[in-house]
């Protein structure tokens, strides 16, 4: 206590004590609040925290996503000492703000804390916080944990006798929701403060409701005292750092890092400038029947053909009439597409015969065209100088289907075949193993694409692992059903170069509104096989259907063939073969906010049915943040701990991070656990991924860079 008291003295101390904007600070379990406690207040819009506290021998790791601006989710790691081992522990959070805060009345929320997992912080809570001048005060009732101190009946009695009693431990394996339990038993009440001294530094008191029973059992502290204090430091805007005092006994610190999705932390995308709209002039005329000529298509390919190269963007085919000119492309720079079909139609007002009054242009993705994009010549040349120019610009734009074009008649000459390939460093990471929590492997990673014609695509990718923190003795899978996952750690650990995938694709639009796939090879790292998809997207729609099946055999762990060692919990054995046959029809809806989701219907890897639904929150920039869970006929004692397939999904636009632009995009999965139940082929560039940014939801909200 003495040196937290110092720290305290000596941070009041620097620099001057003036009234400071309350700021958002966060708790020791990473959601806004106070030092334990929570508030009601909320993280602005798409905030995204990482932070880490440390108390006696409690260590929280929690990733928490404000993920709209009254919903507040988190998913928490911890490592708890006990007296003979370490429990690790994963746990969600969610929180709803229920009103705000007006002139005379506070904010208030209801939370609910651990609702997923063991219940080790299992808690739920309303709390109430005022600004009052520049001080943040909260006060609230809790339960669980958070009625654990100066605990009283619960008020809830008085609807039901059911709410006085709560129930301990939690259902089978774990990871279940356990809603019988929430707002049971005894209640508490908590309070505390947040001031602002200056722009740096806040400092806080609570009355905190948690006992901490099982910690305190567990020798981490003597529970003196239910009042905690705290000071956290503004490193900067995105960086805070917190130490706290905890139950008169404890010393604990946080760390906290912010990132919103929304906000670019280079600014804006540093584009390269594009080539201005050449007006057509009035005396020019060109000569009835020009496009029937060919040299007339071949001069236009070969102007165009080198300037959209430099843009990122290649040119696939040209359509023309005397009056209209159909520009089919591929997008391979911009991570929008409105913003590529902006700066081919400059360019195309650049090269054209005054005769041309009507430009559409193609956007194509890995060989499908996702829709014609068309709109007047006059309107680009009147409205992009504009204050309004791009919603002028969309007003004149119609988007229609693109199946009907004969793309092959208007192909390029010399653009198939096609071949590239990279070469770089390549890291890969495996999560929440009890004996190696974060388990990280550097390697190098060679990626290659051949395209002999359009729409079919061969592709590969061969890994060479360099170094890793892999653990000697890998942990064994305890699963009782058939091992499709969760053996993944013996493919992580193959030596030698291993081949990730290999496959060939062919897609293509067999009629208006539908899209197809099929593949053959080793579609991913466990599985090799057949794959088809057929995808009703219609290019208006918010709304899409689809249907995949696949026939696959499970590969071996090095690699080479499809006869993966038999793995028990006693160790390796046998050679076995696996093959299955397994497909979903799937729903999609693009809701407003950004908000996408997915429903799968159908067979899993394990010969399980069932169902997966997937939740997005998606943003222009390329960002997207979401969760998913599958349920299946699997029960949970057979699925294992967990009890059933569940995590967060993100997908990171390089172009964020880098400040150009660039389609590169990282997907990063978290999941509690890999287990077998509920589990699905991992397959790249599925359809609807593919088109939906050609499609008109997805091109009206990125719109605004049309001009850019």
């Amino acid at each position: 206590m003495k040196l937290f008291w110092a720290v305290l003295s000596g941070a009041c101390c620097t620099g001057h004590i003036v009234v400071a904007e309350p700021q958002i600070t966060y708790n020791s379990f990473g959601m806004p609040g106070l030092i334990d406690m929570p508030s009601a207040q909320s993280a602005p819009d798409a905030e995204l925290i990482f932070s880490v506290s440390q108390s006696g021998k409690s260590l929280r790791n929690t990733l928490t996503f404000q993920i709209s601006p009254r919903l507040t989710g988190a998913f928490r790691y911890s490592a708890i000492g006990r007296p003979t081992d370490t429990l690790y522990d994963r746990s969600f959070d969610l929180r709803y703000r229920l009103l705000d805060e007006t002139e005379r009345r506070p904010s208030v929320a209801v939370g609910l804390q651990d609702f997923i997992g063991t219940g080790v912080y299992s808690g739920e809570y309303v709390a109430a916080s005022k600004n009052l001048g520049p001080v943040v005060a909260t006060a609230g009732i809790g339960w669980g944990r958070l009625g654990s101190h100066n605990g009283f009946d619960n008020p809830l009695g008085l609807i039901s006798s059911r709410f006085d009693t709560r129930a301990t431990g939690y259902t089978g394996t774990g990871g279940q929701i356990e809603s019988a339990r929430w707002f049971r038993g005894p209640a508490a009440l908590f309070a505390g403060v947040a001031w602002p001294v200056n722009d740096k530094v806040t400092l806080k008191a609570e009355y905190s409701s948690d006992a901490y029973t099982q910690e305190v059992s567990h020798g981490h502290f003597a529970y003196r005292s239910p009042i905690n204090l705290a000071l956290d430091y503004q490193i900067k805007p995105t960086v805070q750092l917190t130490a706290y005092a905890q139950h008169g006994d404890e010393i604990g610190i946080l760390a906290s890092l912010t990132s919103n999705p929304k906000h670019n932390p280079n600014g804006a995308t540093r584009d390269p400038a594009p080539m201005p709209v050449l007006p057509r002039a009035k005396a020019q005329v060109a000569p009835a029947g020009w496009s029937e000529i060919p040299s007339s298509r071949r001069t236009l390919m070969a102007a165009l053909t080198p300037a959209l190269r430099q843009d990122g963007i290649q040119l696939i085919g040209l359509s023309l009439t005397d009056t209209i000119a159909i520009a089919t492309i591929e997008n391979h720079r911009y991570q929008s597409q409105p913003q590529a079909i902006g700066h081919v139609a400059r360019l195309l007002s650049n090269v054209l015969p005054a005769s041309v009054d009507t430009i559409a242009v193609v956007p194509m993705v890995k060989g499908i065209a996702g829709s014609q994009v068309i709109f007047p010549r006059d309107a680009l040349e009147t409205h992009e100088a504009t204050p309004t120019g791009a919603a002028d610009m969309r007003a004149a734009t119609v988007v229609t289907d693109a199946a009907a074009i004969d793309h092959k008649a208007a192909s390029a000459e010399g653009i198939y075949p096609q071949f590239t390939w990279s070469f770089g460093p390549d890291a890969s990471a495996s999560l929440f193993d009890p004996d190696n929590p974060v388990a990280l492997s550097l390697g190098a990673k060679l990626t290659a694409e051949w395209v002999p014609t359009r729409g079919v695509y061969v592709t590969g990718t061969l890994r060479q692992n360099i170094v890793d923190n892999y653990t000697s003795d890998p942990r064994y899978s305890d699963s009782i059903i058939t091992h499709v996952r969760s053996d993944s750690t013996f493919y992580d650990r193959a030596d030698g170069p291993v081949l990730h995938d290999l496959t060939a694709n062919y897609r293509f639009r067999p009629g208006t509104n539908l899209y197809s796939r099929f593949s053959i090879g080793y579609l991913e790292r466990m599985y090799g096989g057949l794959s088809a998809e057929l995808l009703w997207k219609p290019v208006d729609s918010k709304f899409g259907l689809g249907v995949e099946v696949s026939a696959v055999r499970q590969r071996s762990f090095d690699g080479l063939g499809f006869a993966p060692l038999t793995v028990t919990t006693a160790g390796l054995g046998a050679p076995r073969s696996y093959d299955t046959v397994t497909g979903h029809f799937s729903g999609y809806y693009a809701f407003e906010n950004g908000l996408h989701a997915q429903v799968d219907l159908g067979r899993y890897l394990a010969k399980d049915w069932g169902m997966s639904l997937r939740l997005n929150r998606e943003f222009n920039n390329g960002w997207k943040v979401g969760a998913y869970a599958t349920l299946t006929d699997i029960s949970f004692d057979d699925f294992g701990e967990g009890s059933f397939d569940k995590g967060i999904v993100m997908e990171i636009p390089t172009s964020w991070s880098i400040g150009r632009p660039s389609r590169v995009t990282r997907s990063v999965v978290i999941r509690p656990l890999l287990r077998d139940g509920g589990a699905k082929l991992n397959l790249s560039d599925r359809l609807y991924d593919l088109v939906r940014d050609t499609h008109v939801p997805q091109l009206e909200a990125q719109w605004g860079r049309f001009w850019r």
